[in-house]
């Protein structure tokens, strides 16, 4: 982890949108998800009752703080589904960390509203 404070810059690397799709919270994340940008992401997480679909596909970056917001979601109870690109760095990390085995992913926000 970086000694490097969190400034107003670094923490606008991430921007999330809410919506509602058929009574589930889908969250759109564009940007980058890192140890400044994770707690806004988990207080986005937190807010939300129900399914929550988190699309990642706008994401050009992931640290294991995020890692971490999504496994802590899930070990809360959240009943979390992640939209991942099927090629590409996120999946090879979501792998690597065993986070495909424990939140189900979908290709498409769709296919996770539906499930």
């Amino acid at each position: 982890m970086s000694d490097e404070p969190c400034t107003p810059l670094t923490e606008r690397v991430l921007d999330l949108a809410v919506e509602r799709r058929r009574g589930v919270a889908v969250v759109s994340a564009a940007g980058e998800i890192d140890l400044c940008s994770a707690p806004g992401l988990a207080d986005a997480l937190a807010e939300r009752s129900g399914p929550v679909v988190l699309d990642l596909t706008r994401v050009a970056f992931l640290s294991a703080a995020g890692v971490q917001v999504m496994l802590e979601a899930q070990a809360r109870g959240c009943d979390l589904r992640l939209v991942v690109p099927r090629s590409g760095r996120l999946l090879r990390i979501f792998d690597v960390t065993g986070l495909t085995a424990q939140v189900p992913r979908f290709d498409s926000v769709v296919d996770a509203v539906g499930s």
